[in-house]
């Protein structure tokens, strides 16, 4: 009632508010019902306020690199040459910028058909061995229009005397024996001329079961 007059207690004794005035709140009590108080307007811990939808993220401004790393917090810096195998120079291409592989943008044309090739690497012949020596090689994909001047050329038969650079087929004899086949030379000017899939180092040479052996070659240049 006005004034503070309760008429079950009477007057009250303060001149306070009740307390959690004037919203409410739940005063516990022990086994009483539990009566959920969603409070006044406003961010509480009650009934959530209605928003807007929330902004998606805005796309990022994105700047190509400049050459040399010109505004690039990692710039490009000058790296040492490649290494190249002497034993296989062909491995690896020079471009006109003087860098290694395809440069930027460009892709490599591959010849429609290549031969699969081991490349034993011995000082000695490798039919002039033991049976059973081990013999390090290398495998190859080469080209089946490469000509025998640029086979050897590309395995580092680079000696100023052409007759002392050749390559020869080694043919398995197995129980670890290799015997000598074809032999082309520097000096054979019509043997260079050819290509590797005219003497039969052609796609057919896969290895796999049924189908003929994988090339086998060793390279001299002394």
């Amino acid at each position: 009632m006005a004034g503070g007059w309760n008429p079950l207690t009477g007057r009250d004794s303060t001149g306070g508010c009740p307390p959690f005035a004037p919203y409410g709140a739940p005063v516990p009590s022990p086994g009483q019902p539990y009566v959920h108080h969603s409070g006044g307007p406003g961010y509480n811990y009650g009934s959530p306020v209605g928003q807007g939808p929330a902004g998606g993220f805005y796309t990022q401004q994105s700047f190509s690199y400049q050459p040399n790393g010109t505004g690039n917090v990692l710039p490009r810096l000058p790296q040492p040459w490649p290494v190249i195998d002497p034993t296989m120079p062909a491995a690896q291409m020079t471009n006109s910028s003087g860098g290694m592989g395809c440069e930027p943008g460009y892709n490599y044309f591959f010849p429609s058909e290549h031969t699969k090739a081991h490349v034993f690497r011995s000082n000695v012949p490798p039919w002039q061995l033991p049976s059973a020596t081990q013999l390090p090689f290398k495998a190859a994909h080469i080209p089946c229009n490469t000509t025998f001047a640029d086979l050897l050329k590309g395995f580092g038969c680079s000696n100023p005397v052409a007759k002392k650079n050749r390559v020869v087929e080694i043919i398995n004899g197995g129980g670890g024996k290799w015997y000598k086949g074809l032999e082309v030379g520097g000096g054979d000017k019509e043997g260079l001329k050819k290509t590797i899939g005219e003497v039969g180092w052609d796609s057919t040479r896969t290895g796999l079961d049924g189908q003929k052996p994988v090339v086998c070659l060793w390279f001299c240049k002394d």
